[in-house]
Formats: C-alpha cells, sequence, structure tokens
C-alpha cells in the first residue's frame, strides 16, 4: 500500500476516504502513519458533512497528546507534508482496492487449500468485489417509464439545451449540448483557440448561463478585455475612450454572468475547489496541457487532463469545454481530424463527446476565415466542416454557413 499517497487521498477528498474506510485499519499503516489515520478518522466522525479535513486541525489532534516537542513538530510537518501531496484521488482508490483483492484473493486460495476455516477470508474478499472505485455510484441511469413525449419534451427540448456558438456550430449540434458533455477544442497556434472560446462564452453569458473560465495561457486581464470587447460590440480603443458605455453594452449581454480565474498552472483540487464555490453551468478550461497532473509522461498527463474534465462535466452535470492544441501536422491544413490533436490522437479524443478543430488555409487567412471541422460528435452524428468568417478587433466569429 502506498501508504502517503492513500494519507492525502484521504485527507483531501472525503468521497475517497469513504471509498476505502471500510478496506483499512490501523495495522495496515506504520506507527506514524496509523496514528494519522486514526485521527483522520476520527475527524470524519465528529463532522459527518466535511469534504476534506483540515490538515492544520488533524495535526493539532495529533500532537496535543504527543509530549516531547521534537516529535510533535516530526507529525506537524509529516500531516503538512502528506496534506500537501498532489495525488488523483480516483487512482490512489482504485489502486489500493484492487491491490487488496489480489492480497485477500491469495489468501483465499491458500486458506482452500489448507482446508482452514474460510468464513472470514470469503465475507472479506466479498466485500472487495463489492466496493465501489470513485464515483462509481454517480453513473447515469435511464428512468424507467419514461414517456417518449417526457423524454423529447424534456431532455431532448431544444428549449432545455446549452447552445454553442457560433450559430453555424450549434446547427450542426442539433441545437445545442446537455449537461454533462465534454467538448474538446483544438487548433494550432495562433489559429483562433481563445477567439472561440470567447465566442462560445458570449453566448453561454447571454443565455443567463454561469460560465466559469480556467486561464492558464494567457493573461486573464486581456482574456478580460477580449470578453469586454466581444459583448459589447466595441473594440479595446473604444472601450478605453468610453469605459462606462463598455461596461453597460457588456452587462446587458451577460456580462456578469462570466467568472474568470487564473491558475498557474492549476490543479485538479484548486478548479473542484473552483467548481464547487461557483457552482457553473458550463466550465471552460484553457489550456489542457497547462494542467499540473502530478505525471511525468506528458501523454499521460494530457489523457488524465481530458479524463478529469469529463468526471467534472459528469459529477457536477455542467458542460466542459476543453482547449487543447493541434500537432504539427495541422500547419496549413484547413480540415483537421482527430489525429490532428498534440501528443493525444488517442487519449483526449475518448474522453470527447465533441470534437471542434479549428484550421485554415492560405486563402481562408486571406478571406479572414477559419474552418470548424468536427471529426467526433457523439451528440447530433454530424461530421461536417464549414468556414465562418472572424472579426479579431472583436473576438467575434461570424457564421457565414
Amino acid at each position: 500500500m502506498r501508504e502517503k499517497q492513500v494519507l492525502s487521498a484521504a485527507i483531501n477528498d472525503r468521497e475517497a476516504f469513504d471509498r476505502i474506510a471500510g478496506h483499512v485499519h490501523r495495522d495496515d499503516f506504520t506507527e506514524q502513519g496509523g496514528i494519522i489515520w486514526k485521527a483522520l478518522v476520527d475527524y470524519y466522525e465528529l463532522d459527518g458533512s466535511a469534504k476534506s479535513a483540515d490538515v492544520g486541525i488533524l495535526a493539532g489532534n495529533v500532537t496535543r497528546h504527543i509530549a516531547i516537542d521534537k516529535h510533535k513538530v516530526l507529525f506537524e510537518n509529516l500531516i503538512q507534508g502528506i496534506g500537501g501531496m498532489e495525488v488523483s484521488a480516483a487512482n490512489v482508490v482504485h489502486d489500493l482496492l484492487e491491490t487488496k483483492r489480489e492480497r485477500v484473493g491469495k489468501q483465499l486460495a491458500a486458506a482452500i487449500l489448507e482446508g482452514l476455516d474460510t468464513s472470514r477470508i470469503i465475507q472479506e474478499y466479498t466485500d472487495l468485489l463489492a466496493a465501489e472505485d470513485f464515483g462509481e455510484d454517480e453513473r447515469e441511469e435511464a428512468r424507467v417509464g419514461l414517456s417518449v413525449r417526457e423524454l423529447v419534451t424534456g431532455t431532448f427540448d431544444p428549449e432545455n439545451l446549452i447552445k454553442i456558438m457560433p450559430e453555424a456550430l450549434n446547427k450542426r449540434l442539433g441545437g445545442g449540448v446537455k449537461p454533462g458533455h465534454h467538448l474538446i477544442l483544438f487548433a494550432r497556434p495562433e489559429m483562433g483557440k481563445t477567439m472561440c472560446t470567447i465566442e462560445m462564452m458570449a453566448g453561454f453569458a447571454r443565455q443567463g448561463l454561469t460560465c466559469l473560465y480556467i486561464g492558464n495561457e494567457d493573461p486573464i486581464d486581456d482574456i478580460n478585455m477580449r470578453i469586454i470587447n466581444r459583448l459589447s460590440g466595441m473594440p479595446k480603443d473604444a472601450v478605453m475612450a468610453d469605459p462606462d458605455l463598455a461596461d453597460t453594452r457588456a452587462r446587458e449581454q451577460g456580462y456578469e454572468n462570466i467568472v474568470l480565474a487564473a491558475l498557474a498552472p492549476g490543479t485538479p483540487r484548486e478548479i473542484t475547489a473552483l467548481i464547487e464555490r461557483h457552482q457553473p453551468e458550463v466550465l471552460v478550461l484553457d489550456q489542457l496541457r497547462n494542467l499540473n497532473m502530478s505525471q511525468d509522461n506528458y501523454v499521460l498527463a494530457l489523457e488524465n487532463a481530458a479524463k478529469q474534465a469529463r468526471q467534472w462535466a459528469k459529477r457536477y452535470s455542467c458542460v466542459v469545454v476543453s482547449v487543447t492544441q493541434a500537432g504539427d501536422s495541422a500547419d496549413g491544413k484547413a480540415v483537421l481530424s482527430m489525429g490532428d490533436v498534440d501528443y493525444s490522437n488517442t487519449g483526449i479524443p475518448s474522453q470527447a463527446d465533441v470534437m471542434v478543430g479549428i484550421g485554415a488555409n492560405d486563402q481562408h487567412k486571406r478571406n479572414g476565415e477559419v474552418v470548424f471541422s468536427l471529426p467526433k460528435n457523439k451528440v447530433s452524428g454530424v461530421h461536417e466542416y464549414f468556414a465562418c468568417a472572424v472579426e479579431p478587433h472583436l473576438s467575434k466569429i461570424v457564421s457565414i454557413g
């Protein structure tokens, strides 16, 4: 058992603790780890609503009963260090349960061969097989008995869909997407990824939807100005000349519905905290490649970032728009495919419900156009490509087909 990772996951995520609490015991840990685990159990028993454990309080609960000062310092540093670790709670829980299943399964086989009483081991093994990994109880289930009319007028009613701008894109998505969907936007540098996210966010704002933008690429004030340009219909120099008018126009278009957060580079824990604080209907992640996934392998880190984005969409019932790069193969291309995604042309696409590629050849650039491609579209099944006009001074994308 990876003791520090298990403790870190349990300290920082109550759900992870609940998943493993019935399958680990104090004697599974070292002496120091066992003391911390016992204090953690007491902490969550005292506050059943706590979503995580405060490491300062946890350290105080442990050191309160220690008489020797240097031992107090030892535990304080140990708990602070473990609490500050960046781990994937889902992977820690899965690894621990799989390790336990393998170990107890071997014990059961040995006990059967030796003719020993296996009742206790069988019960433990059965419990481990029934144990759910992180988030498994949040699977979507169809509502049995729902009439076709209820399905059509409820879940799939166009009025209940979240529209994705520009309009030419929304039309090819069948009128929009539903909460829980994950869209991945990809393009080469300077091809309009940020402009596209701003066009989308302006659309979300006008729909009255709370949109949380996580930015780790461009300065957040620059993004804010471009959003104001788009919503007010005023270029930067006009905004600078009459900020009050720009403010009034932007607010009339839903400016207050957009929340901007700058993270450098941003961890899943930080983003989860922001999601829970703001409860957005739409989350925009700009960009996936910059998230700190605590992995040395860049390909795996990208795939896990995309997987985490999909989990946020499902867990918080929001639409997630993730931005990532296209690779060198997309240079000069108008129509992009899944194979053009940088570093992860299998792992990232597998986590998307919709993939939107943005490209342009020399002719499109001269015409002030970009081309949208839909290499993956589980929402409507349409895989067309189409050109849109761009107005960079307003970060605006105009449908032309």
